[in-house]
Parts: C-alpha cells; structure tokens; sequence
C-alpha cells in the first residue's frame, strides 16, 4: 500500500563459543574491517552457511581465527538477539579450552582476553549472551 512502511530485516544463524579454560573465559575484540559489529568484543562465532555440523562449523571457526583447540562440554537452545544491523539466531556450545595461549588472525580480531565471569559483566554489547549463559550455569 502507499504510504506503507516496509521493514527489511535480515536473519543469520551463527554458533558461538563460550570458551572457558580453568576460571577465564575468552572474549576477542573484531576487526575494524569486519562488515558486522566491526570493533565490537565477542564470544568466538561463525556462520552457519556450509553444509557441516555446528559443532563443526564452531570448532573450525576456532581454529582459524584464534588457533586455539577445545572440547565440546555442551551446548544450549538457540538464543535470539535482535539488534540494528539484524536478527541474529545464536547456537551456544560451551568449550573447555586445551591451553590458553591464543594466536589471533587479524582479519578475524584484533585482540584477544581470558577474563573472569565478574568482568564479563563489564562488556554490556554481551548483556543478552552473558545473561542466557549464567541462566544456564555456564559461567561459574
């Protein structure tokens, strides 16, 4: 209709990564030239838009972009976030990291932390993650 206002709105499905070695978990600072939340502290993610499992996708994810290997501990239902750039479909798995000796890929990130949980509450663009995953009691 005339006059209507059309709402384009896009959906992506990722699967992140809280990775947790002894009492820290891992947040990665992306990078300036990533089209979406570009300097923007993250859990590690990717895309689901191969034909592998996200259990795959989220293992491989970090290896490229932090060099870093883990085991799968668990995972969760699907959280949905809604911000400015899109509807964003999130498949959890909690992962316990082998070591915490981390080796960015620039084009991925630029920095890279191991925090505790007392400091995840520092990072407010991650309230609605951080929020889901301590109802589930994965930060301890």
């Amino acid at each position: 209709m005339k006059g209507d206002l059309i709402i384009k709105m896009q959906t992506f499905v990722i699967t992140q990564a809280v990775i947790k070695h002894k009492s820290k978990y891992l947040l990665a600072k992306r990078a300036s030239t990533k089209k979406n939340a570009p300097n923007k502290w993250e859990f590690i993610s990717g895309f689901v838009d191969t034909k592998e499992t996200t259990e795959q996708i989220i293992l491989r994810e970090m290896k490229e972009e932090i060099k870093l290997e883990g085991k799968l501990i668990k995972s969760a239902n699907p959280l949905t976030i809604q911000d400015k750039e899109a509807r964003w479909i999130i498949i959890p798995f909690l992962i316990e990291a082998n070591t915490n000796k981390v080796t960015i890929n620039p084009k991925d990130h630029s920095e890279a932390i191991w925090i505790s949980k007392e400091e995840l509450k520092k990072y407010k663009d991650l309230f609605p993650e951080i929020k889901y995953y301590e109802k589930l009691g994965w930060l301890k």
